[in-house]
Formats: structure tokens, sequence, C-alpha cells
């Protein structure tokens, strides 16, 4: 059973990675899942496994629902959680002598999302206190992107839209300023735009993707520091990010080099609207192309 539930944790990674969304990378609290009975958050491989399309952020089990009076709706079918957990075998040392040893195993339980369920009284997660900071959000609207209400932050290549969750869902509203601006850099790429490889062509697992997610994480890094958002956690956060590229750095050591000048071509539009004249070539023929 365990290689089955690790093999839908790598399927549902891969899927939202495959859509630009990178599930680790998550600073906003209220959207993730968490247990209707203890109200926390659920942690590591169970994250992974409860992404889904459901609004409600809370999960329980069959039992669960039953011991609140209520129950699961008919046909409908759970996701699965898992957690380690151990038991006291016996055995013998080298020398004969009896002795218990631990021996660690993977259980799992299945559970359902609120909306799931019938006659359990609906929660409503903590929102943060966060305001809109002037300066950020001047510059994210200055070219008027699409931006959507979303339960993940990505860009949409095909619709020419920015998903985020609301600023409120956020840990800070720095967050969802950085957050936003690594989208934001992601729509500058469009064919209608600066019309980068990495946007017309980047595939989850290709060069050009990797080299597309250091541009918006750059693009970001850069935003967040004209809007004076550059705070030790924020920069840390983006380090971070930028460190899980490291072997494609290292093999490609260029791409430094090439990735900061076009976050720079990307802040340069974002910040202006013009386009550079080898841009504007490119992005012309790529409009008439579509």
């Amino acid at each position: 059973m365990a290689k089955d539930i690790f093999s839908v944790v790598t399927g549902q990674i891969v899927n939202l990675l495959e859509k630009g969304i990178v599930p680790w990378r998550r600073p906003w609290s209220g959207c993730g899942p968490v247990s209707y009975q203890s109200n926390k958050e659920y942690q590591g491989l169970n994250v992974f496994l409860l992404q889904s399309e459901y609004k409600s952020p809370y999960w329980m089990t069959f039992r669960q629902a039953q011991k609140l009076g209520g129950s699961i709706k008919a046909g409908e079918h759970g996701q699965y959680i898992v957690f380690s957990d151990s038991y006291m075998k016996k055995t013998e040392d080298d020398k004969g002598n009896p002795i218990k040893v631990p021996v660690r195993f993977l259980r799992y339980y299945t559970v359902f999302n609120w909306e799931q369920t019938r006659g359990i009284p609906e929660k409503q997660p903590v929102e943060n206190d966060n305001r809109q900071i002037i300066s950020a959000q001047e510059l994210l609207i200055r070219q008027a992107p699409r931006i959507e209400t979303a339960d993940a932050a990505y860009y949409v290549h095909s619709r020419d839209t920015i998903g985020l969750p609301p600023l409120e869902k956020f840990d800070s509203s720095e967050d969802y300023y950085s957050t936003a601006f690594h989208e934001l850099t992601h729509w500058s790429g469009s064919p209608l735009r600066l019309n980068r490889e990495g946007i017309r062509n980047g595939h989850f697992g290709t060069q050009v993707y990797s080299q597309e997610e250091l541009i918006a994480e750059m693009g970001a890094a850069y935003l967040c520091q004209i809007a004076q958002l550059d705070t030790t956690e924020i920069i840390q956060n983006s380090a971070a990010y930028i460190a899980s590229w490291l072997t494609h750095l290292k093999e490609n050591p260029k791409w430094i080099v090439q990735a900061s000048s076009k976050a720079r071509e990307a802040v340069d539009f974002i910040l202006t609207g013009q386009l550079r004249e080898s841009t504007t070539c490119a992005a012309a023929t790529a409009a008439e192309a579509a």
C-alpha cells in the first residue's frame, strides 16, 4: 500500500508542477489542508495528497463525520493521508539474548473534505490582518495584468492570466507581493510582451522551464527591492527558492548571468511598458501567429 501512496504523491506533485504551481513554495495559509477535528494543518506528504479543487480546507475521516452527527454524501470518494507508526518486535541480539527493536511502517487513513459531508457545521479559517502596500500594489497593477482570485499562485499562458490567493490568506503582506511579483515576471514573458522561450515552450523538467523559474524569482527579488519590500526574510525566501536550482546552475554557469539579464528586462517592461526593439519584433510576430 505504501508504494501506491508514494505513486499518488509523485503523480500529484508532477501534475501541480506541470500546471506551474510549486506546492512547497506556499507562503499562505487558510488554503492548505486542515484537520476538522484538531484545527491543525496537515504536514509533509499529506499537504500534497490533499491538494484539491475544494474551497474548504477542512478534512475528516468517515468515523469523525459520524461522531459529529453528520455523514458523507453518497458516491463521494476520499483521499489518502499517511503517517509513520511503529511497534516493538521481539528478536535476539548477536549473543542470542532476547531484545525488542522498533519497526517503523506507514499507515494511512481515508479522509473527506467538509464539502463532501452532510449535517456538519461549516468552519471558516482564521484570516491574517494584511494590508495593501501602496508601493507594491502600484507596481503589480501598473501594466494592468489580468489577475484572478484562486487557491494557488500561477500564471496561465493560454489565458494570459495570473492567479493569486486573497491577500488575507498569506502569512504577511510582503509574502503576498513577493509571490505576485514572481507570477508577474512570468506574465511579462508572454509572446505578446517579451516573448521568452520559457513561457512559449517551458514544459516541466526541461532546461528552459528551469531557467524561466530562475528568471521569475530574480524578477520578483528585484521588484521587491524597488517596492522597498527587501526585508531579510523575503530575500532569504527568494535565495532558498533559487538554491533549489543550484544543480542546474552548476552545470550551466552562464544561466545566472542570462537569467539576471532577462529578469532586468522583465522589470523594465513592468515599470515602463516599453519593449526593446529586438523584443518588439518578436512579440509582433508571435501576436500575428496567435
